[in-house]
């Protein structure tokens, strides 16, 4: 070994010193946090991950239509909450019963607005309850006032027959935001026992606009 030339020994111990205060260093720090979670406690939430929100829901109260009265219940419900889909799970469902949903508007409506009815059906009625929900203010009232009574009843099938004022504040001016008429539903039960209506017959009561100009109006 030549004098000027540093010794091996030395430069391995150098080395190992090194790393032996850097794993000290370590240690402490590790002891360091693991200090200020047990003072902080198992309530800190410094490393948790923060969960979305979930989404906010329409309001839904639906009752399984067990008996014709908690189909007009849920036709209410479905108005008051602006539900879309509980108010279509009160019309009848071709996957669930042979019979298909009908709707008969006024003659006044079926004329002026022959086009849409020439074709009326499910989707018609989504298209027209949807349009009314998305223009109506979240926090504004919409009411169906039901009046009436059951008039005939089987074991699969009952028809009402009564009065009906709608409220639906819409804001387009060129379409009345309350109607009222006449109604007769007719209401089955499908397969799986739960009731629904099958055949909407509307009538007016008077001059004021009905259920059908409603419908008409806004199923474009």
């Amino acid at each position: 070994m030549n004098i000027g030339e540093p010794s091996l020994t030395k430069r391995t111990g150098s080395a190992e010193e090194e790393m032996s205060t850097l794993f000290h260093r370590n240690v402490e720090h590790l002891f360091a946090l693991l200090l200020v979670f047990l003072i902080l406690g198992p309530g800190c939430d410094i490393f948790d991950t923060r969960n979305a929100e979930p989404p906010k829901s329409t309001a839904s109260t639906f009752i399984p239509p067990t008996t014709p009265e908690f189909v007009l219940d849920n036709l209410r419900s479905a108005v008051a909450e602006k539900n879309e889909a509980n108010y279509i799970r009160c019309l009848a469902d071709t996957l669930n019963m042979d019979r298909r949903f009908e709707f008969v508007p006024t003659a006044s409506a079926a004329a002026r607005y022959s086009s849409v009815y020439a074709s009326w059906s499910i989707s018609s009625e989504k298209t027209y309850f949807s349009t009314l929900v998305a223009l109506t203010p979240p926090t504004a009232t919409s009411l169906l006032d039901l009046s009436g009574g059951f008039t005939l009843r089987t074991s699969d099938s009952a028809v009402y027959q009564g009065t009906y004022i709608l409220t639906f504040p819409h804001g387009i001016g060129s379409a009345p935001e309350t109607v009222q008429g006449n109604v007769q539903f007719t209401i089955a039960s499908d397969r799986s026992s739960f009731w629904s209506i099958v055949r909407w017959i509307d009538s007016p009561s008077g001059t004021e606009p009905t259920w059908s100009d409603l419908k008409g109006r806004f199923a474009y």
